[in-house]
């Protein structure tokens, strides 16, 4: 309506001046009209000049559609096919002032369909599928003589994975040998003696065969928090469905009990002893699932205590430390008693000495069966695809599998190393990764003068911020040693595949493989600054990691709808730059602001402005608190979503900022055609497309309690809820939803 009045005033004032020129020559004319006619000559040249002050006025108050009416429309092939993506999942009859997710989204929640085999579909589900479906179309190509060492791995790894005649033939067959020589499962043993029986024994043998590591603990190499320039080997809680903690009635639960009877009853078990030992299982998980606590970021140094394996014997008896470690760790290295490692929640390990003892052998046993079991179904007959599907439905409302080429090419991707070759040679415009530095260079700088204008640090931990904020390390795209095949090569030197194996073959010697390559680096320094093997290129996720102070954003996020540099930048900076800026507010979250600039846990901020940051930490914990899901009527857990929320209100501003300092150097650029919003407002709507989604019920209410994240429609709302920015930029009157008159904000 502004547009159309506006152009209806301009041809009213035309027409004024076309007829009063006309009469300049023709003064006599006027002397012969009559008074009634000179009246309304002089009324209506009053009501031209009023219209005008009117439309100024109008143009003054609402500036931002002063700012569309004096842009060109951009035409280009990228503009016009952005409009389509966006103008496809808006809802023009929500008012962006009342439901800013429905009214970006509106339209793609209504007539979005999840796929078959899929829990959930969203607005660049399809730039995943597109890479996965690049990778396929060159994997299922017929082996060449010619081809590169690359390629010739991940085929190996391709085909074996496909070869489901082999498995439908071999699969059971070599999996019940395999358990028997393990000492036997006993819901399927008729004459299983539990005198045999030791778990840790069992644990050091399934770790020796390369099927799991541990059940009752986590186990790995990371990065010493107290000392970031060398690896530990670390122990901490295992990850268990928080729905065990809700007992055996919950929905989830019960379905994770019927599918392991299902597949004892389908391994050979009488379906009566399944349902009792079974029962048993499950009743044992559902209190072992209670001993855990939050998997949340440590808050200080009390959280992580590092003792020598000598005394973590001590600690913790029930356990023999030094036998299970080095088990884990051979054949390539080897500790002592002496050595040091660290435990992550040493509470847990309190609750579990006092708890494993306790319970029966037969209990046990069972529960490592049919563990393992349960992990490698995509390695036994089809069968056992139709079972598990029953229990996919249950928990996540998926009604079909998902085909067996995606499956196979997701398990190629255990060689990134070779996987991240191939996409970048083939499936990546290099020129890319110079394009995208000027605007990571953007938001970071925005977040820099967010540091230096804070009004709630001190002088002295603002300065550290700084320091560490410059000094954070971002690797972009893809690392230069990737291009050459020779290196892959050298990298994978040792590992051996064949296509034509039994394809449980192939995944022991993939796995040895990786185990070897992380036990070598235990004793060597951390390389802070190289990126290349650790590189998944093809990976849908940039990240931040505090242990190195670094940000990695791979090529797979730099495309499409995330990045395109022939697009419009206000585009970019809300896709791309809203993730980037999200990464970056992770080093300055509950849990990174722990870590100093070298990535060591670190106690540098001043009491006050620990105070500060812990009231402000508060607001948005109780404000996600108080978030209700539609069509579940539960509520957020604001405590463990509280990293992602910091750094979902903190990511879009500094991309925003972020924008506006591109706009010092730069001219507005045209809008997008069809779209009537301003180039700010599209960077919202830019910043919210992306994050559509479509999700079955099932699978929201399991996202809702066990996911680190809010869901998408809170991940939009709230932060634009918080911004000044939003409520300025789409003339949202005070007090409205999306513009609520009391604010969180941190950065």
């Amino acid at each position: 309506m502004p547009l159309l009045f506006v152009l209806v005033v301009r041809e009213e004032v035309d027409d004024a001046v076309n007829y009063v020129t006309a009469l300049k020559p023709k003064l006599s004319w006027m002397q012969r009209r009559t008074k009634i006619e000179k009246c309304l000559f002089v009324l209506t040249g009053l009501g031209v000049v009023v219209i005008i002050y009117l439309a100024s006025n109008l143009l003054m108050t609402f500036p931002q559609t002063r700012e569309n009416l004096q842009q060109d429309v951009c035409l280009t092939e990228k503009c016009i096919l952005s409009a389509a993506d966006i103008i496809k999942n808006l809802d023009e009859t929500v008012d962006p002032c009342d439901d800013f997710y429905n009214f970006v989204c509106g339209n793609f929640v209504k007539n979005a369909i999840i796929p078959v085999g899929e829990n959930s579909v969203s607005s660049i589900t399809d730039l995943s599928d597109k890479v996965t479906l690049q990778f396929y179309n060159i994997l299922q190509q017929p082996k060449r003589d010619d081809e590169p060492y690359s390629l010739k791995i991940l085929k190996a790894v391709y085909n074996s994975c496909m070869n489901k005649k082999q498995i439908e033939e071999e699969g059971l067959t070599y999996l019940k040998n395999e358990f028997k020589n393990l000492g036997g499962w006993p819901v399927v043993e008729p004459y299983w003696n539990e005198k045999n029986f030791d778990w840790t024994s069992l644990l050091s043998r399934l770790r020796e065969g390369e099927w799991i590591s541990s059940f009752f603990f986590y186990a790995n190499e990371r990065i010493d928090h107290k000392n970031s320039s060398r690896l530990i080997y670390s122990i901490g809680q295992p990850y268990l469905s928080e729905a065990l903690k809700k007992g055996f009635n919950d929905t989830a639960v019960r379905a994770m009990y019927h599918r392991m009877v299902e597949f004892a009853v389908l391994f050979g078990a009488d379906r009566a002893t399944a349902i009792s030992d079974m029962k048993n299982v499950i009743d044992f998980q559902i209190e072992f699932a209670k001993l855990i606590g939050p998997h949340v970021a440590p808050k200080n140094k009390s959280l992580n205590y590092n003792p020598t394996i000598r005394e973590l014997q001590k600690m913790y008896p029930s356990f023999p430390w030094l036998k299970l470690i080095n088990n884990y760790l051979s054949p390539i290295a080897t500790l002592t008693s002496d050595d040091v490692i660290h435990v992550q929640q040493p509470e847990f390990f309190e609750r579990l000495e006092n708890f494993l003892p306790k319970i029966k052998k037969r209990t046990l046993a069972n529960y490592m069966f049919s563990t393992v079991l349960g992990q490698f179904v995509n390695y036994l007959p089809e069968e056992f695809e139709r079972k598990d599907l029953k229990y996919l439905k249950d928990i996540y409302g998926r009604y079909n599998s998902r085909p067996r080429w995606s499956y196979c090419v997701w398990e190629s991707t255990r060689l990134h190393v070779a996987m991240s070759y191939v996409h970048i040679k083939h499936l990546f415009d290099k020129r890319i990764k110079h394009k995208v530095t000027e605007l990571i260079a953007d938001v970071k700088n925005s977040f820099f003068e967010t540091l230096k204008s804070v009004d709630w640090m001190d002088r002295e931990t603002k300065n550290r911020a700084i320091i560490k904020a410059e000094q954070m390390h971002t690797f972009i795209g893809y690392p230069e040693e990737l291009l050459d095949d020779n290196n892959v090569k050298n990298y994978y030197r040792g590992l051996e595949l064949d296509g034509d194996e039994y394809f449980w073959k192939v995944h022991v010697n993939l796995t040895k493989f990786a185990n070897m390559k992380y036990v070598q680096k235990l004793r060597k320094p951390v390389r802070k600054d190289f990126w290349g093997e650790n590189a998944y290129t093809f990976g849908f996720k940039a990240y931040y990691k505090q242990t190195e102070n670094t940000l990695e954003v791979p090529a797979a996020v730099l495309q499409d709808y995330l990045f395109d540099p022939d697009r419009p930048q206000y585009l970019n900076y809300g896709a791309i730059g809203k993730i980037i800026g999200h990464e970056i507010t992770h080093g300055f979250d509950n849990g990174g602001r722990h870590f100093d600039k070298d990535g060591n846990l670190s106690d540098w901020w001043k009491s006050e402005t620990k105070q500060a940051f812990a009231r402000k930490s508060q607001c948005f914990l109780d404000q996600y608190s108080n978030c209700t899901v539609p069509d579940l009527g539960i509520n957020l857990n604001g405590v463990n979503t509280l990293a992602e929320n910091i750094a979902d209100n903190g990511g879009i501003e500094i991309a925003y900022r972020g924008y506006l300092k591109w706009l010092e150097r730069n001219r507005v650029e045209p809008s997008l055609p069809g779209l009537r919003y301003t180039p700010r407002q599209l960077f919202w709507i830019s910043s919210a497309t992306n994050w559509c989604v479509k999700r079955k019920k099932e699978a929201l209410k399991n996202f809702v309690t066990g996911n680190t994240h809010s869901p998408r429609y809170f991940r939009v709302m709230v932060p634009s809820m918080n911004s000044e920015h939003f409520g300025r930029d789409f003339n949202c009157p005070l007090g409205s939803p999306m513009n609520p008159k009391y604010k969180c904000r941190m950065w």
